[in-house]
């Protein structure tokens, strides 16, 4: 009879040889697959099995709260450094400084180059004909598609599809 940790090993083990393929879909449904197979304890690697997909849409979910937090760390990081030039820059035309070598850095005050900005006085829809471009973009009206499909129509351009499936775990 295999011991909690022997069943714990196999799943770890199991774990480790997936993290090691990286994403080839085709070893690691092999893998798996033959995991399931060789099991005598059928119930009992399912359970492990399921708690294992649990665990990584956890850590998931943890690992995209994490980053969420990180970007907006990240967001306050960049707008705070942009604050932090716009005072330099604003401290530099008061005294009239171009430029200035400290022990680690060299500070420049200069002029953008590129194109000069443009600013626009009206709205771009005010704007005479030769100046202005319109765009039109096409979207299906999903909900006309769907009451004509439902309705018994028989459209050339849509038709529905087979529902898929996927595991749920609770």
């Amino acid at each position: 009879m295999a011991t909690l940790l022997d069943i714990s090993n196999e799943l770890l083990t199991l774990e480790a040889q997936l993290e090691q393929l990286g994403g080839d879909v085709d070893t690691a449904g092999s893998l798996v697959d033959e995991w399931l197979d060789a099991c005598a304890r059928q119930r009992e690697k399912l359970d492990n099995y399921a708690a294992l997909i649990r665990e990584l849409e956890l850590r998931a979910e943890v690992r995209k709260a994490e980053a969420r937090r990180l970007a907006e760390r990240a967001k306050q990081d960049a707008e705070q450094a942009a604050f932090l030039k716009e005072r330099l820059r604003q401290h530099f035309i008061q005294h009239n400084i171009q430029s200035i070598e400290t022990e680690r850095f060299r500070i420049s005050h200069a002029r953008n180059g590129g194109l000069l900005p443009l600013i626009l006085d009206v709205n771009p829809e005010e704007l005479p004909e030769p100046y202005r471009v319109t765009e039109v973009r096409h979207k299906a009206n999903i909900d006309a598609i769907r009451a004509a499909l439902d309705a018994g129509e028989t459209l050339t351009f849509a038709r529905y599809g087979e529902r898929g499936s996927s595991i749920r775990i609770a």
